[in-house]
């Protein structure tokens, strides 16, 4: 924004929108593991692959299968957290930020958002038609500061670009998690 300004160029003010907030990840696993290890070999299993792994890297590929092993079956409606809103819910409040967004927006308009892999998934599941699996599928692939870019005309919604990260010149600074 400060460049922006400095350029003489005109730079919106800011706006916090709870729409595209990310799920709460942490809180479906928290409670999701739990109830998995009462009924899952699978979890069980990971879980303790997980536990007695002494190797850090090692560790991190253990815990990435046991999180998409829980949340898989959290947004395929195969378990209820408490307190927590659902896969459909998560994706319907992400998809009513959007439409604010788009909402009064032409075709000079340019709108950006700072979002999460999660909210990015929905509006690539708004754009492709993507199954629930897929758009999860698609959260573990956005990569840190990475930009998507969509264009939307009327009810048109699509994708022009994904994961782009040209302003990235360090090949370590790409990073998923």
């Amino acid at each position: 924004m400060e460049e922006f300004r400095k350029l003489g160029r005109d730079f919106p003010e800011l706006e916090t929108m709870s729409e595209l907030d990310e799920y709460p990840g942490e809180e479906v696993l928290r409670q999701g593991l739990a109830q998995l290890m009462e009924s899952s070999d699978e979890v069980r299993r990971l879980y303790r692959l997980f536990q007695d792994s002494g190797d850090l890297g090692e560790r991190r590929k253990i815990f990435q299968r046991l999180f998409e092993l829980v949340v898989g079956k959290w947004v395929n409606g195969g378990m209820k957290i408490s307190g927590v809103e659902s896969w459909p819910e998560f994706c319907a409040r992400v998809n009513r930020g959007l439409m604010q967004l788009l909402n009064g927006a032409n075709s000079k308009t340019a709108v950006v958002a700072f979002t999460s892999g999660g909210p990015i998934a929905v509006a690539l599941q708004r754009a492709m038609q993507l199954s629930p699996s897929v758009t999860l599928q698609m959260t573990w692939m956005s990569r840190n500061a990475s930009f998507a870019e969509f264009l939307c005309s009327g009810p048109k919604f699509t994708l022009s670009s994904f994961n782009a990260t040209p302003h990235l010149d360090d090949e370590s600074l790409l990073t998923y998690r």
